[in-house]
């Protein structure tokens, strides 16, 4: 029998939900391989997938992360890579696919930071995902010059 963590099981079931949706369109997201064409269409899926939030669910998701253990253990991790910084603007989006349960902090800072010294980035995004009033996991993705045109792109 095979057991997949529960991160490994999300994308499996989003990587699914995807394929449902878009057929091939969306298969570059997970292998790395696709055309032009499907470079777009899935661009555009990845777009409408996260929306800006409101000030008030940006306050919901200030309190979501400071009242979780992981939500601390993300700012925690932002703070390490240094990108806790007033010159750092930081922007929430929201995945409504999930109704809300999946939210992405995106910080991004005007010079290249990380703790990396092979490659510095200007941007980090902490992808939270939640059950009720908890968060279960996240996620981090580093955007830099050398993967900018590989990660989901997010309206500003």
């Amino acid at each position: 029998m095979l057991f997949l963590s529960q991160a490994m099981n999300r994308r499996l079931i989003t990587a699914i939900a995807c394929m449902a949706l878009l057929g091939s369109s969306c298969h570059h997201q997970y292998t790395g391989a696709s055309t032009p064409k499907q470079a777009e269409t899935a661009a555009q899926f990845a777009k409408d997938q996260w929306r800006p939030m409101t000030e008030s669910e940006r306050e919901t998701a200030w309190g979501y992360i400071h009242n979780s253990p992981l939500g601390i253990a993300g700012l925690n991790q932002l703070a390490i890579e240094g990108f806790i910084s007033p010159t750092c603007p930081k922007t929430f989006y929201s995945n409504d696919r999930y109704g809300g349960m999946q939210f992405l902090l995106r910080v991004k800072c005007p010079n290249p930071r990380g703790v990396s010294t092979a490659i510095g980035y200007d941007e980090m995004r902490m992808i939270y995902n939640r059950f009720e009033g908890n968060i279960e996991d996240f996620d981090v993705e580093r955007v830099h010059a050398e993967n900018r045109d590989r990660v989901r792109p997010l309206p500003d």
